[in-house]
């Protein structure tokens, strides 16, 4: 079922646009020869902030609100199955949960098209009406992308039945280019954002959520007495706790030595500007945020769940990074403390390791790697 050119043609289907995703746009761009890709988001109305489609690839929106598909519609299986046949659709990856419970319906009056779903994070089934809809839904994919062994494991572990071989991990890559520049200068990054020309400034990037455990890492930069010895805390990212993590510095009297900056746009000027990276997340599936950490060269402090092993043990073995439990204010402050003991030598050594890590999750591998998996469905 391939287009008169002979290219893989794959129907990438959304729930709806909430902003250009890094990780995707990588992949369609890498994968022009050989491909035909078309974009489909199941809710409207089209956004002029879709640059896929800017840049020539096929991007369309059904002609549904979100507020329509708050509740199952079955139109959407429809329009889903007009793409596919009108379009000589081989293979339909879906993205989320909604669009693959729609994309598998679709799928099931199409047996020749394969059906992928990438998965990201951690505990996406362990309510009983996940399970029963897996239960339906699963057997009709072809293949489940886990980024991460730990998600792998957890995939299976929630869903035993499902046979293991369809689980195939692909990690998360990024453009290594953009945190290398020799534009990112780390005195204009400080001006930029208003922070401390001077200071030993730490850093974290994720939305203030629970998850992330903002409030254990305040708590471990309050024992620590880092801010009396010169150091600044900054932290970028937007939610629903920035009132409550602000009164909780105001509480540990460290108020004048955090930063909450909200949404940063340009991550890599952001990473610029630190010495040091912290995330004291509860679980992480695989997180981009220390990806990019280390291709800026910086030390990583993380804590030791979900995928973030697989991305700094090698490091924290040599103890150039370091792996702490999660919810652990005393391991998480040690381990900061440690960092900032080393030598000039010891440091120069260490962001050598760092950017030498960083190049096994080049966006070139993971683009690769999704090639590969494309091809072997096919055959």
């Amino acid at each position: 079922m391939k287009d008169t050119a002979g290219k893989i043609t794959i129907l990438h289907v959304w729930s709806s646009f909430k902003g250009d995703y890094p990780l995707f746009n990588q992949i369609v761009h890498g994968l022009r020869d050989g491909y035909r890709h078309i974009v489909c988001y199941l809710a409207g109305p089209p956004s002029d902030q879709e640059t896929l489609a800017e840049a020539g690839f096929d991007v369309r929106w059904l002609p549904f609100g979100k507020e329509d598909l708050r509740n199952f519609k079955y139109r959407v299986v429809g329009e889903l199955d007009q793409i596919i046949k009108a379009e000589g659709v081989d293979i339909v990856h879906a993205q989320r949960h909604k669009s693959v419970v729609y994309a598998a319906l679709a799928a099931r009056k199409n047996s020749k098209v394969r059906l992928v779903t990438t998965v990201h994070g951690l505990n996406r089934s362990r309510s009983f009406l996940r399970k029963i809809g897996n239960r339906i839904l699963w057997p009709r994919i072809n293949k489940i992308i886990a980024v991460s062994e730990a998600v792998k494991r957890d995939i299976l572990l929630t869903n035993s039945w499902y046979p293991a071989s369809r689980v195939e991990v692909v990690y998360n890559g990024i453009d290594l280019a953009l945190f290398g520049s020799s534009n990112l200068d780390k005195t204009e990054s400080r001006s930029f954002f208003g922070l401390p020309p001077q200071a030993l400034l730490w850093g974290a990037v994720g939305r203030l959520a629970p998850v992330k455990g903002h409030d254990v890492l305040l708590r471990a930069w309050a024992a620590s007495g880092i801010g009396k010895l010169g150091g600044h805390l900054v932290i970028a990212g937007k939610g629903k706790l920035r009132d409550e993590l602000t009164a909780l510095a105001r509480e540990l009297g460290i108020a004048n030595q955090i930063s909450l900056l909200g949404h940063v746009a340009d991550i890599p000027k952001f990473l610029a500007a630190l010495d040091g990276f912290v995330m004291p997340s509860r679980h992480e599936g695989f997180p981009l945020a220390v990806l990019e950490a280390l291709a800026a060269g910086l030390p990583v402090v993380a804590s030791g769940v979900g995928g973030i092993p697989e991305i700094l043990t090698t490091l924290a073995d040599k103890g150039q990074c370091f792996l702490v439990p999660p919810e652990n204010e005393k391991e998480l402050e040690s381990a900061m403390g440690q960092m900032m003991a080393w030598t000039e030598l010891q440091r120069k050594q260490a962001v050598a390791s760092i950017k030498q890590q960083a190049k096994f999750f080049d966006g070139k591998r993971m683009v690769a790697r999704m090639d590969s998996l494309y091809h072997n469905l096919m055959i």
